[in-house]
């Protein structure tokens, strides 16, 4: 359940997913990532006799009327060969499962194969694989780019080769169920971003410097790949008040509202509404910060109410010159959204 939620949908052309029932009579699986064990369990992992690789998912998933086929089809250094090209080209559709494992990021030591030994000097994806998808788009067919990966990685890399992507992270060791649960369909996708996915490490600040300013979503205002809370849906969905924010009076008030989300797609989905805060202007005051968020379940052609309540001491901000907290006066902005960038929802309200 962990892993289903937490894949994010990232695109999706034409609505190729999810797999239509017997839409496909056959299945190139392929990529480096597609049948191994590390993708799966990640840095500081126990082990279990129950995994369940990308690969197996998926051919589980197909059933026994469709045609499953798998390569490893790369490595993650020779951008020149790879395997099952021409079986994805005999195929109706490919999934090629791509991207790091724990190996290639993570702490020193322990991302042994990494280019510097530990924590990334780039936010690329592996050659070799960008390399492939390459190859596979040559054959014109449906490519579904699976990502794995523990950080902000390169997507628009890979995006003009794939027709869907998805970041599956490392899901555990039913990584491969849940994948294929999305794929086909049982599930729709609301995994959401939880960092900002930046187009540049040149978009940061340096290493060495540790001051907040250009950083995370709070604080950034450069543009992005993704933002943070970014994910896409199978469905669709509409946004309301059912109650607006109320006033405030002092610190022991809280901030009450609720939020009505209509489901106007064909399928049962999940929805995650993000609340977010706009301070009045102030020193070192963030862009917005999310407050809240609530995954809620949506029937198709039904809603859900989401109630969010936020106790007004915790719009307090530190005061480097007073040295205490304090709840500044001025004009906050309540906002409602699928992401800190895509707003659906307005309203304001005003300390005194």
């Amino acid at each position: 359940e962990a892993a289903l939620k937490s894949i994010v949908l990232l695109k999706n052309d034409n609505n190729i997913l999810p797999f239509a029932k017997n839409k496909y009579a056959s299945i190139m699986v392929l990529g480096a990532n597609a049948g191994a064990m590390d993708p799966l369990v990640a840095n500081y992992h126990g082990m279990s006799g129950n995994m369940v690789s990308f690969a197996e998912g998926i051919t589980a998933a197909a059933g026994p009327a469709v045609a499953v086929q798998y390569d490893q089809g790369s490595d993650f250094y020779d951008s020149t060969r790879f395997g099952g090209i021409w079986a994805a080209g005999e195929s109706d559709i490919t999934i090629a499962v791509i991207g790091l494992t724990p190996v290639y990021e993570g702490e020193e030591g322990d991302a042994f194969l990494a280019e510097n030994g530990g924590d990334k000097l780039t936010l690329s994806l592996p050659a070799a694989h960008i390399a492939m998808l390459r190859e596979l788009r040559k054959k014109n067919k449906p490519v579904v780019a699976v990502v794995t990966a523990g950080s902000n990685v390169d997507i628009a890399a890979i995006e003009p080769y794939a027709d869907a992507i998805l970041l599956a992270w490392y899901p555990g060791e039913q990584g491969g169920n849940a994948l294929a649960d999305i794929i086909f369909g049982k599930v729709s996708p609301a995994g959401r971003l939880p960092i900002s996915f930046y187009e540049s490490l040149n978009d940061l600040p340096a290493y060495d410097n540790y001051a907040m300013k250009g950083r995370t979503y709070r604080y950034f205002n450069g543009k992005l790949q993704y933002p943070f809370g970014f994910g896409l849906s199978y469905s669709s969905f509409e946004y309301e008040w059912k109650k607006t924010p109320g006033k405030v009076f002092n610190l022991k008030d809280s901030i009450n509202f609720s939020v009505t989300v209509k489901n106007t797609g064909g399928m049962d989905a999940d929805e995650v509404l993000q609340l977010y805060i706009k301070y009045p202007d102030a020193e070192r005051m963030p862009l917005k910060e999310l407050k809240g968020f609530k995954r809620i379940s949506t029937s198709k052609g039904s809603g859900n109410v989401a109630n969010f309540n936020i106790p007004v001491s915790e719009l307090q901000k530190w005061d480097l010159q007073k040295k205490r907290w304090m709840l500044y006066p001025g004009t906050y902005s309540i906002l409602v959204g699928t992401s800190s960038e895509n707003i659906k929802l307005q309203s304001v309200i005003t300390v005194r």
